[in-house]
């Protein structure tokens, strides 16, 4: 039989979940009824998981959002704040970044504005797209910390400018420099492509 002791071969090839439900089949009498196409079906279904779990958090750490746990599952459709149950799951879907649609969301002071969009970045992860998030002061101030022709400054503006979703939270909020909106300009421009 396999047992633990047997992990690091499976660690090795980098199939840690596959191993351990192989494991688990080996030593568990419950699976005995099973096929063997069945035992392996199931095996490699958890190592599909595993990876697929391990690229969302990859994507959602990448997006450097404040709320990655964040999901429109958790939206509470509250009185007066006027949110649509089937906008929100359309928007989920997000065939509108397929599309390069831009998206706004306008609202009062508190309302969650900011966490439907940490919500839909959340969305857009699980879906397999890259996403950023950033506060526009916040990319402003990053901004200004690179040269011009510092490669730090391309490299960060190519992300930028290639990323599935772009959200800028709080646009407009706080003023910007000239100089800093001619960049945004630059950026919304190159993302239209």
């Amino acid at each position: 039989h396999l047992t633990t002791d047997d992990m690091p071969l499976f660690t090795r090839l980098r199939m840690t979940a596959f191993g351990e439900a192989v494991i688990d089949i080996a030593n568990d009498p419950t699976y005995d009824q099973w096929t063997f196409s069945q035992k392996i079906r199931h095996a490699l279904e958890q190592e599909t998981a595993a990876r697929t779990e391990r690229r969302v958090l990859k994507l959602l750490k990448a997006s450097r959002t404040p709320n990655p746990a964040a999901c429109v599952e958790d939206i509470r459709y509250l009185d007066g704040r006027n949110l649509n149950r089937e906008l929100v799951a359309r928007l989920a879907a997000c065939r509108w970044i397929d599309q390069t649609h831009n998206l706004v969301i306008l609202g009062k002071s508190s309302v969650g504005k900011s966490y439907l969009a940490q919500a839909l970045v959340n969305a857009a992860c699980r879906r397999d797209y890259t996403a950023r998030y950033f506060r526009l002061d916040d990319l402003a101030n990053q901004l200004a910390v690179y040269h011009r022709q510092d490669a730090q400054r391309l490299t960060f503006l190519t992300g930028l400018h290639t990323c599935d979703l772009l959200v800028l939270d709080d646009f407009l909020t706080t003023p910007i420099t000239g100089e800093t909106a001619a960049e945004l300009l630059n950026i919304l421009a190159a993302r239209e492509g």
